[in-house]
């Protein structure tokens, strides 16, 4: 999986080499003060992207907690700091927009800006948190001054003077609930004219997914924009689940998969259907593994799309708009009524969508031991994105995948020990703080 940080390193590599050259180091004068100012220097470098003035008040806090031996409080204190949350906070929000954790491939959007503020602990949201991105039904915008005036902006809309000067820490406010475009009521208004504009709606809580149901526009490169344009949403509910633990797909196929599970667009004449030809059976991976419409398609499938408007919700799916019946909307009746004599590409065995949205993940991980794998410590089964989001945040795995991610990041040219590695998860999964996270990898003496 591609982590894109090279050209991160080499920004902070030549930030370092230009705060050296401003600090102007003489090492012969006065070699103590020049090893806590290199330390200092190594560690903002790595958190801040170099971006800390080498003349503020968090740099000299630094150099002095470096030049005490505590270099934990030293992270601490670059992770706290508005640099912090402008450069490596910001980076790994943009990373969560795809599984190939890819920042270049994101933007700034409303996604961004509600992950950057659970991390931050910002914008009303309270401490930082891991567990919550995936569940806590706010909508986050900016605040900003233009023309004399103060204005909560969406992210999308910051100009690049602003993202150069915002502190992300004070500048978020995060309010209750989160907007789509009402599918049903946007076709209605432009069956009357063609020029209306989008209707928008409050997402029922029952299917808010956290930051990956956060899209104010078109092309924003949000996470739902990523899984949920064309397709059939498998994309969506895959994504979500390789994100938040780090896994592959082929990671969570199982051999135990039942035909019912199966989406119902997937052909069960297929030969591959069932027994793979020098590959993973399809059964596997739609039945048994993150396709399967109990592991979570049922949550989103039906409900979601993202198309010229943006991200839209479905509240009332038909046969025509159900992307559980496939891609091709002109084909939607023919899988719904499977009828395989006349028309072969459909699962007989499946009732397609549930109406319910339900989930249940111990029928096939439950049993092989996938969830003791993930460290699962929430319901198995429930109703919904908004229940599953809050159990996938539970999880031991979402701990240790972030965590080795922040190493990616801060610490790519050396391994935390194994030892010491277990104990950042186990703290970090008992605080739920994402800046304690990164402080306890950035300081541990393999990093440094």
């Amino acid at each position: 999986m591609g982590w894109n940080v090279s050209s991160s390193r080499t920004t902070v590599c030549k930030a370092i080499f230009a705060s050296l050259l401003a600090v102007g180091l003489s090492t012969s004068s006065n070699a103590a003060d020049s090893a806590s100012i290199v330390g200092a220097l190594r560690l903002s470098g790595i958190i801040t992207g170099g971006t800390m003035p080498t003349n503020s008040a968090d740099f000299n806090t630094m150099v002095a907690q470096v030049g005490n031996g505590d270099w934990l409080a030293a992270a601490t204190t670059a992770v706290n700091s508005q640099y912090g949350a402008n450069y490596l906070l910001r980076r790994l929000a943009l990373q969560m927009q795809n599984a190939g954790y890819n920042a270049a491939a994101a933007s700034d959007s409303d996604a961004t800006a509600y992950l950057i503020a659970h991390f931050a602990g910002a914008g009303g949201i309270g401490a930082s948190s891991l567990s919550k991105v995936w569940s806590n039904n706010v909508t986050c915008t900016v605040n900003v001054t233009r023309n004399g005036a103060n204005a909560n902006v969406h992210a999308a809309d910051l100009t690049a003077a602003e993202l150069n000067t915002i502190d992300w820490r004070s500048a978020l406010n995060c309010t209750a609930g989160q907007q789509a475009v009402d599918f049903i009521a946007t076709q209605t208004a432009r069956q009357a004219n063609n020029n209306a504009a989008a209707v928008k709606m409050t997402i029922p809580v029952k299917a808010v997914g956290g930051y990956t149901t956060l899209s104010d526009r078109t092309n924003d490169n949000s996470f739902a924009m990523v899984g949920a344009t064309a397709g059939t949403n498998l994309r969506y509910i895959e994504n979500l689940w390789m994100v938040a633990t780090g896994m592959g797909l082929l990671d969570f196929a199982s051999t135990e998969g039942r035909p019912q599970n199966v989406p119902r667009f997937v052909p069960e004449n297929d030969p591959h259907f069932l027994i793979g030809n020098g590959q993973t059976a399809c059964i596997a991976c739609h039945a048994g593994g993150l396709p399967a419409l109990n592991h979570g398609y049922s949550t989103l499938a039906d409900l979601y799309d993202f198309a010229g408007d943006g991200l839209s919700y479905n509240k009332a799916p038909t046969t025509g708009t159900m992307k559980s019946l496939g891609s091709n909307a002109n084909n939607r009746q023919k899988t719904l009524t499977c009828d395989l004599s006349k028309f072969t590409v459909c699962n007989p065995d499946s009732v397609g969508a549930d109406a319910n949205q339900s989930w249940d993940l111990a029928s096939t991980w439950g049993a092989r031991g996938l969830l003791a794998q993930m460290g699962w410590n929430g319901p198995t089964a429930g109703q919904g994105l908004n229940t599953l989001g809050q159990a996938i945040g539970k999880a031991g795995i979402v701990y240790s995948n972030f965590v080795k991610r922040v190493m990616k990041e801060v610490c790519p040219l050396g391994a935390v020990p194994d030892k010491d590695f277990a104990s950042i998860v186990a703290a970090g999964q008992n605080s739920d703080d994402v800046k304690q996270m990164i402080a306890q990898v950035a300081s541990n003496p393999a990093c440094r």
